[in-house]
């Protein structure tokens, strides 16, 4: 049983996935989404964060322009509230991947 901020989660994964679409050109992730609607948002994250590589899609929207890594699974799990649902390590591999590519990771709230 999936919580309420899980399925906002997974709404978040969603929308990140139809916002690259929208860029020019446009980013149609498919693996990304069969993962995310196969097994849900939190479990596509966290298959996402276990390797110590960054997935193909986050070098896709680096390659792109780095301003585009805002839709990167890494940079939306450093977001509150969707840290909470993540573990200190995962935090700390997506923080490392955006700082190896130079972009900074999205700051706490104000």
């Amino acid at each position: 049983m999936s919580s309420q901020i899980e399925d906002q989660f997974h709404a978040a994964m969603l929308h990140i996935y139809e916002s690259a679409a929208r860029l020019k050109p446009p980013y149609r992730a498919t693996r990304f989404l069969q993962m995310v609607q196969g097994s849900g948002g939190k479990s596509a994250a966290d298959q996402l964060l276990g390797g110590t590589n960054p997935s193909s899609g986050f070098t896709e929207l680096f390659l792109r322009g780095p301003e585009n890594l805002k839709l990167s699974v890494e940079y939306l799990v450093l977001q509150d509230p969707w840290r909470s649902l993540f573990t200190d390590e995962q935090l700390a591999e997506a923080l490392r991947r955006l700082e190896q590519v130079g972009v900074e990771p999205p700051g706490p709230p104000a």
